[in-house]
């Protein structure tokens, strides 16, 4: 995949040296909902009454959010060009409730997720080469070497079965790992002179994250910070495709969970402006 990255970056310098004319920026924003994923009833609306318990099972699907990118490109020639974007996707928070309720007390609780990307886009793209207003496709890789998620939490319970009141509050980021997808878009520049043009495009983002550690950033019960006292193994860990679960790790090492992954995949509408150089 490196090896891909590189080849078509100098392709696309040397590209841009022997025809100069052709170059150009470009700065645009969007956003968009993203598509599902769904993990079962441990990412639910949960209500139980006493007498019953009603699960309504929610997506954790995290590509809905906004987005900026920068890009420059150059065309080969009127109908083929390169184009390298770099993308920052900052996605919104995905909610999910839990609310118990009896004679001997309640509970509830509150979980939040969200994540973000810094990507690098290098792509292909195809026009007809119009005037006025000129109609394209772009293909291409998504590359995301900086990922996370961020998982947020808070807990309420009180009465004679939890003995006293209490709360708690939680962060947690997952981290480290690369994701790679794919990228594909169909638009159109409007041009508004030799130098300046807007664009508008619909784009179709196909990518998963995998996130090799997790930390635990906040870990506060009843006011009190726990997370100083914590040890590594308590407030990190390594994702893992294979474990021993019976394994005795030290309180100084990170532990370990099951390898998960997050949907970012979305569909975005993107506007902006380009600019060309020569």
């Amino acid at each position: 995949m490196k090896k891909i990255i590189v080849l078509t970056m100098c392709i696309c310098l040397l590209a841009g040296i022997t025809n100069g004319q052709k170059m150009y920026l470009r700065f645009g924003l969007g956003g968009g909902p993203g598509l599902k994923q769904y993990n079962g009833t441990e990412w639910a609306d949960n209500t139980y009454t006493g007498t019953a318990d009603n699960y309504v099972i929610k997506s954790e699907g995290l590509g809905g959010g906004l987005n900026a990118n920068l890009a420059f490109g150059f065309m080969m020639s009127k109908y083929i060009g390169f184009d390298i974007g770099f993308n920052t996707f900052v996605g919104l928070s995905k909610t999910a409730n839990y609310s118990s309720s009896s004679g001997g007390g309640s509970s509830s609780a509150e979980a939040k997720v969200s994540g973000m990307m810094v990507q690098i886009v290098p792509a292909i793209v195809i026009t007809p080469g119009l005037e006025k207003i000129n109609p394209y496709a772009r293909i291409g890789l998504i590359v995301a070497p900086l990922s996370k998620v961020v998982e947020k939490g808070t807990s309420n319970s009180s009465g004679s079965v939890y003995k006293s009141t209490s709360s708690s509050s939680s962060a947690v980021k997952l981290y480290g790992g690369l994701a790679v997808g794919f990228t594909a878009a169909g638009g159109a520049d409007f041009n508004l002179g030799k130098r300046i043009a807007i664009y508008a495009e619909l784009v179709y983002n196909g990518i998963t994250y995998a996130p090799s550690k997790g930390k635990y950033t906040e870990m506060t019960i009843n006011g009190v910070d726990k997370l100083p006292s914590a040890t590594t193994k308590q407030k990190e860990w390594t994702f893992e495709k294979e474990f021993n679960s019976n394994e005795t790790i030290p309180d100084g090492s990170p532990n370990k969970q099951a390898k998960i992954s997050f949907n970012f995949s979305n569909v975005e509408l993107n506007a902006g402006i380009k600019i060309k150089l020569k």
